[in-house]
């Protein structure tokens, strides 16, 4: 795909996979969320245990996106949605690219709400900095976008799946 990059993504477009990805997502870590708590028995307390359950679910979720990020795979609301991540220059991602944005997001968004617990609730809206970023960035980056070196693309559905005139 390089040479003529797709277009970015609009907001719209953006917060709507978003929402869809959270619906998808809520099914994939209940069940594996549910595994872990029954081999290891966790019910919720604080301790180790509660650390080591927290770690596994964010190791999902990075499992989940580094694999439907890179090598231009896509998930089933990117597909809906027509959304694709690219490189800065409109290539497929590299999987440590994309591991690169999964970890970006997280360090802002798990800073963000450290800053509002421990700082100032009111520091809790940094949660939306990165969103926000696109609204004022030429080429409608997130801010992890940025700093990972992807963009969120456009694209168009293949000739085969777009609707016909008869």
């Amino acid at each position: 795909m390089q040479g003529s990059p797709d277009p970015a993504a609009d907001p719209w477009r953006r917060l709507m996979g978003i929402a869809y990805e959270g619906i998808i997502l809520f099914g994939v870590l209940w069940f594996a969320d549910y595994a872990f708590s029954a081999l290891t028995q966790f019910r919720g307390h604080p301790g180790a245990l509660r650390t080591a359950f927290q770690l596994f679910t964010l190791g999902v979720l990075a499992a989940y996106f580094t694999y439907f990020w890179s090598a231009g795979r896509r998930s089933l609301p990117m597909k809906t949605l027509a959304l694709q991540l690219q490189a800065r220059d409109g290539g497929s991602v590299t999987p440590a690219r994309a591991l690169a944005r999964f970890v970006a997001a997280s360090a802002l968004a798990i800073g963000a709400l450290a800053a509002g617990y421990y700082l100032h609730p009111g520091l809790h809206l940094l949660i939306f900095a990165p969103y926000a970023w696109t609204l004022v960035d030429r080429d409608r980056r997130a801010l992890y976008d940025v700093l990972a070196g992807t963009r969120l693309a456009h694209v168009a559905a293949p000739p085969a799946l777009r609707s016909v005139d008869v």
